[in-house]
């Protein structure tokens, strides 16, 4: 009859264990050491603000696959003059995911969609600049694991032919403060290996063979630079909701991979 009360004990200290150890983890990811020397690499001593009010950033607490997680990063104050924004995931092997610059065309954009890899529990940064070169910064702690040596999910065969294949589409989208707004999507057919990825039939690693830069105009005036590597997930999508400044609906796309091969698309060509 005493026994009840121990095993009731037991399972009270078992969960407080827990609890501690996640608390653990969450106090690991206010506390990175990675990111600090991230930010002096890349920012030197310049001040990098709480950036809430200025930019924050949707992202799975958990994810439910660590090789294509969706983030979402968001232009709370569309009249900051976000330039460009540094997306890090600290405890990546490549830590810079990438650097968007949103130009001239982009003036005034409300949001930013992406698909990342993520190797091991980390923090996942958005640094905005804005025009007068202030910082600010947002974040989220995803846990997730194994997103850059995860296998394939299509044949690489397949994968290979259809690299740098491209869908595009520029839609118009209710806004919330009943101005034009519009979304452009761009899809790319695209490995985009890590060099970390095993083949489980040559039983060697899959070689590194990635998009690095992605350029987007609208009507033949600049909208969107992307400097990136695999830290993107295979067959990557970018989603840009933005202000247009015209009516127009012409939509260049270009990008160009770690071979030097470029690959264009125009929107009349994607539809």
């Amino acid at each position: 009859m005493a026994a009840a009360p121990c095993t009731a004990r037991r399972i009270l200290l078992a969960s407080l264990l827990v609890v501690a150890s996640l608390a653990g983890i969450e106090a690991m990811a206010d506390d990175d050491p990675r990111w600090t020397e991230l930010r002096t690499a890349y920012f030197g001593e310049k001040e990098i603000l709480s950036g809430d009010e200025v930019i924050s950033m949707e992202a799975p607490r958990r994810a439910h696959d660590a090789a294509t997680v969706p983030i979402v990063v968001n232009a709370t104050d569309v009249d900051a003059q976000i330039r460009q924004v540094h997306l890090f995931v600290d405890k990546n092997p490549l830590p810079l995911a990438g650097i968007f610059k949103f130009r001239d065309a982009a003036d005034g954009w409300q949001s930013l969609e992406t698909r990342i890899r993520i190797n091991e529990y980390t923090n996942v940064r958005a640094v905005a600049e804005l025009s007068n070169g202030e910082l600010h910064m947002t974040e989220r702690f995803v846990k997730a694991s194994g997103g850059c040596s995860a296998p394939a999910m299509a044949d690489m065969d397949a994968a290979m032919a259809r690299a740098g294949k491209m869908k595009l589409l520029l839609d118009e989208i209710n806004g919330n403060t009943g101005e034009a707004s519009a979304s452009a999507v761009i899809k790319i057919s695209h490995p985009n290996n890590s060099g970390m990825q095993f083949d489980q039939v040559s039983r060697n690693y899959i070689p590194a063979f990635f998009v690095h830069t992605i350029v987007a105009e609208l009507d033949g005036e600049p909208l969107l630079d992307v400097e990136t590597n695999f830290s993107l997930s295979e067959n990557p999508v970018i989603r840009l909701n933005f202000s247009p400044q015209s009516s127009g609906n012409n939509l260049l796309v270009y990008a160009i991979d770690s071979k030097g091969n470029r690959y264009q698309r125009a929107l009349k060509e994607a539809n």
